[in-house]
């Protein structure tokens, strides 16, 4: 009997390793990777743990960056622990683009509108999956105001108010959202450079959920987010081939809510390979740093089945993964062990957002919850 080899098998490119913040390429295309991991830390400056940036003054979040130097700004809430059935609430929308190979939806822009015009909104929980992904053109179906205190999208959602209070308000079919957020002072930077900042305010948030007729109370802390970002469309409003994107090609971050005063803010990203992780502790009055520690991120194991976005791309998504994190003497301050247990939603860039329970170590001590993540792998 003949045998035949199917060709593909030898075609078809390996698939990348599971990720791990420890691995770095080697020979050029470590060097490489090293070089455009420079740039990038240039480009994003991330905040150091001995830095404590001021807040912005005035203190508002406009949808155009407040500069003409800002093509991407994106607003979110997140909820980390919810009750069941939803167990998280994400709130992601994106404004224009940045010519970046994890954010970049070219797919979701209308004719005419390009990287510029072109809003997108990923806004659900883990029970109420559906239509939790839209689309917008910018000049047809979103209003904001110049202050950022007003953001319409569609009539699916309404996020508006000013610094501290601010109000979340949504409705689609099955599912609808009104929250009360009031921000507690404590205020984080991720990243604060001319080119890019991302904040995220402590807040605390109370109010309804409803789904498929059930409305239930919530109430506890959240997270208020702004980051704003230049672009290369700025220059010309048209999507940059796939091979032109700047290469961040991965993001995983996630919120952790260890007690109803301290949050846990962990943040994995790669460009072009190269590797950055770190972490942030947030106590209500206290501190909202980032930790001066040795951070490992590293993915366990893998769904499955790989996701398949709108545009028909396919994306691995974690199951189980663990953070590791030392202090300067090597001790062990936080060992988190993660496993999703949600739906992954599309919709924060090219990437998904879920939830997860959590075991592990604070210290000496053993600690349990629920954590909230984003995930996004465009490795090639």
């Amino acid at each position: 009997m003949d045998t035949f080899l199917d060709t593909r098998d030898f075609l078809a490119p390996p698939s990348p390793p599971l990720i791990d913040s420890r691995r770095r390429p080697h020979g050029l295309r470590g060097l490489r990777s090293h070089l455009m991991g420079k740039a990038a830390e240039l480009l994003l400056r991330p905040v150091k743990p001995s830095v404590r940036p001021a807040p912005p003054a005035p203190l508002i979040f406009p949808p155009n960056g407040g500069s003409c130097r800002f093509g991407l700004t994106h607003y979110g809430v997140t909820i980390s622990n919810l009750p069941d059935p939803h167990q998280f609430l994400a709130c992601r929308a994106i404004i224009g683009n940045a010519g970046m190979r994890a954010f970049d939806t070219d797919f979701a822009a209308q004719p005419g509108d390009g990287p510029l015009r072109t809003a997108t909104l990923v806004h659900g929980t883990a029970a109420a999956v559906d239509g939790h992904f839209t689309r917008y053109s910018i000049p047809q179906d979103v209003e904001l105001r110049d202050d950022g205190s007003l953001l319409r999208f569609g009539n699916e959602l309404l996020l508006a108010g000013r610094y501290p209070d601010f109000q979340l308000k949504s409705r689609r079919a099955g599912f609808a959202v009104d929250l009360r957020l009031h921000a507690t002072g404590d205020i984080t930077w991720l990243a604060k450079g001319p080119l890019f900042d991302h904040i995220v305010l402590v807040t605390r948030y109370r109010g309804r959920i409803e789904h498929e007729g059930t409305s239930i109370g919530v109430a506890g802390l959240c997270t208020y987010e702004y980051a704003r970002g230049s672009s290369p469309y700025l220059l010309y409003n048209r999507f940059l081939p796939k091979a032109a994107k700047l290469p961040w090609d991965v993001l995983s971050y996630h919120v952790i809510d260890l007690d109803a005063e301290t949050q846990l803010l962990l943040s994995h990203v790669q460009f072009d390979g190269h590797p950055t992780t770190y972490a942030h502790l947030r106590i209500l009055g206290e501190c909202a740093h980032r930790l001066d520690a040795d951070v490992h991120f590293r993915v366990l194991s893998l769904q499955s089945e790989p996701a398949v976005a709108p545009d028909g791309s396919t994306m691995p998504l974690p199951r189980q993964f663990i953070w590791t994190l030392r202090d300067t003497q090597g001790n062990d301050l936080f060992v988190i062990e993660g496993t999703v247990d949600t739906p992954m939603l599309f919709g924060v860039g090219t990437g998904y957002v879920g939830g997860y329970r959590w075991e592990g170590m604070r210290g000496a001590e053993p600690i349990s919850g629920r954590g909230y993540i984003e995930y996004v792998d465009q490795r090639r």
